[in-house]
């Protein structure tokens, strides 16, 4: 399928229901109407001022912006409105517009986030049906719900495992084998019994040449045009980009629209929304004084913080929900890689202001050493369990990562799932994979970086790091032992992910946290409505994808490869879905 994008990146784009907007819609220019609706729902005088902070209201949040319709040099009506084109809020939108309802779909952004190439979970779909791939859904659920010490939705849990299978089958139908794409499971485990159970969950999309799914020439991920172009071929379906959320419209209790702003700011829309607004702007994770105020143990136990593609991710729709009346999780939860890597004299810093780089051999499970020495914890756990661990040993919040001249035969035998992994092979899924060849050719251009210390002996990756050398010496003869007993009596890694680190020349770089996603957001019920204070619905209010909450608690379980886009596209399919019937 070829897709004309030559619109796309101009104020909106619609689909053949362009022809009847005006009549079919109500799309007007907006000139007064009476009582201008204040997003409180009240008249324009009784809008709050915009306030720096108060006992109250924090300054991160502030007061909602005092717009009244009198402002708007345009409203529009519809029926389903979703707020932002990410993973969730495409799916939703592509199934609220397949059912039939009128549909507007809204980006801040000249485009949005897509889909997750590297893997999106489900549990019981084609791919895994033809690979002989079963899941238990009780299992997974249960162990989901242990990662979260139940301050989650188990329902939510059960909805995602029983849904995703369709969800999933209908991106594979949609962009499998579409303009070189592939959609390829990953279901090869590791044989040995693993501390940590991992999950065949993972979808991932690549191309035919085995890179990553993107257009070369638009840098867009492939999937992300198919899906787009899905939901610009339905009759009911509008898309504007470059069109941002400021707050929601209440009438009573209920959310009915939203006022929106075109042109940086400087005009205003009104949106109405008969059936209900979808949120879904992903999160916080690229906007500082948010993720400094509500996620301050990660963020003083982070070097770097990194949105990856989540530049869309600025939190206003958590924002627009909370001056609603909705309420967010409590805990603040990151998903937290463990590859930023940083030049050997730099100290932690402002975790958005950092010099860093990205390391993906990094997560492979080497010998870890704090700058005192000592080993950390297990080192094949999941991502940020050793950061975690690190926050509670050490006052430096970053650590050492040690490997040997044997390392590509380490990472063969470790045999990491997910985005973790390095090697492309049978029952693999690996977007773009590096392989030993690359992952060598990287190692080497870090060294010349100076952000790999490359030496003949020990010592001198003590000296390069100041790490405590007596004690970092006796830490790599006991873990040397581990090897040769093939049991860490110290912290119980698994026999086949221990390595030795004997043979010249030894390599160890200084690595960070990196925050891809905020994961702790409104809180929903299992019709994805946001709930207030007395866990009662808001009517007319939708929330999904890192928007939501009551799903994750303090962690992401990254050995579930997939499990938030999973969550994303499926609660995308079952809220557009539902809202459209309403």
């Amino acid at each position: 399928m070829t897709i004309d994008r030559s619109l796309s990146r101009r104020h909106f784009i619609t689909g053949t229901f362009a022809a009847s907007a005006a009549a079919a819609l109500g799309l007007a220019g907006c000139a007064p109407q009476g009582q201008p609706v204040a997003a409180t729902g009240g008249n324009a005088a009784d809008a709050p001022a915009p306030t720096e902070g108060t006992a109250d209201v924090p300054a991160w949040l502030g007061e909602p912006p005092a717009i009244t319709d009198a402002d708007c040099a345009e409203t529009i009506d519809t029926e389903v409105l979703v707020v932002g084109a990410g993973c969730s809020g495409l799916v939703a939108a592509n199934f609220a517009a397949m059912e039939g309802a009128h549909t507007l779909l809204i980006e801040k952004f000249d485009k949005g986030t897509g889909l997750r190439g590297s893997a999106i979970g489900a549990v019981g779909s084609r791919k895994q049906k033809e690979a002989g791939v079963t899941i238990d859904p009780q299992e997974i659920c249960n162990d989901l719900a242990h990662y979260s010490l139940n301050n989650a939705n188990m329902d939510l849990y059960q909805l995602w495992a029983a849904h995703s299978a369709e969800a999933v089958d209908w991106y594979c139908d949609l962009t499998d084998g579409v303009d070189l794409c592939k959609i390829d499971l990953e279901w090869s485990m590791p044989a040995e019994e693993t501390r940590y159970k991992c999950w065949p969950t993972g979808h991932g999309a690549m191309l035919d040449n085995g890179k990553m799914g993107k257009d070369e020439a638009s840098g867009e991920g492939v999937t992300y045009a198919q899906i787009e172009g899905n939901f610009l071929a339905q009759p009911t379906a509008e898309l504007r980009y470059l069109t941002s959320l400021e707050c929601l419209i209440k009438e009573g209790d209920k959310v009915v629209g939203a006022y929106a702003s075109t042109d940086d700011g400087a005009t205003y829309l009104r949106i109405n929304a008969s059936k209900g607004v979808i949120v879904a702007t992903g999160g916080y994770a690229n906007n500082p004084d948010m993720y400094m105020a509500l996620q301050a143990e990660n963020a003083r136990g982070l070097c770097g913080v990194v949105p990856f593609g989540n530049f869309n991710a600025q939190g206003q729709g958590i924002k627009a929900c909370l001056w609603a009346g909705a309420v967010k999780d409590e805990n603040p939860t990151s998903m937290v890689f463990d590859r930023g890597i940083m030049r050997p004299d730099q100290l932690p810093g402002d975790p958005f202001a950092m010099d860093f780089g990205y390391f993906h051999m990094a997560t492979q499970p080497f010998l870890k050493v704090d700058i005192e020495g000592e080993r950390i914890t297990n080192e094949s756990s999941p991502y940020d369990f050793l950061i975690h661990a690190l926050a509670r040993k050490s006052s430096q919040r970053a650590w050492f990562d040690i490997w040997d001249a044997n390392w590509p035969t380490d990472i063969e035998r470790f045999h990491t799932i997910g985005c973790s992994g390095l090697i492309k092979g049978e029952g693999t899924n690996q977007m773009d994979p590096e392989g030993i060849e690359g992952t060598a050719a990287i190692i080497e251009a870090l060294v010349e970086e100076g952000k790999i210390v490359k030496a003949d002996t020990l010592e001198e990756l003590a000296d390069a790091f100041g790490i405590n050398k007596e004690t970092f010496l006796a830490t790599v003869e006991q873990y040397n032992g581990f090897y040769d007993t093939q049991n860490d009596s110290q912290y119980g890694k698994e026999a086949f992910r221990l390595s030795e680190i004997r043979t010249a020349p030894f390599y160890a770089c200084k690595l960070s946290g990196m925050a891809l996603a905020t994961l702790d957001g409104i809180k929903i019920n299992t019709r994805f409505q946001a709930l207030d204070a007395d866990n009662a619905p808001i009517e007319g209010l939708y929330v999904i994808g890192n928007d939501s909450g009551n799903y994750y608690n303090g962690t992401y379980p990254n050995l579930a490869a997939g499990l938030n886009a999973g969550r994303c596209v499926t609660f995308g399919m079952l809220c557009g879905r539902q809202v459209a019937a309403r």
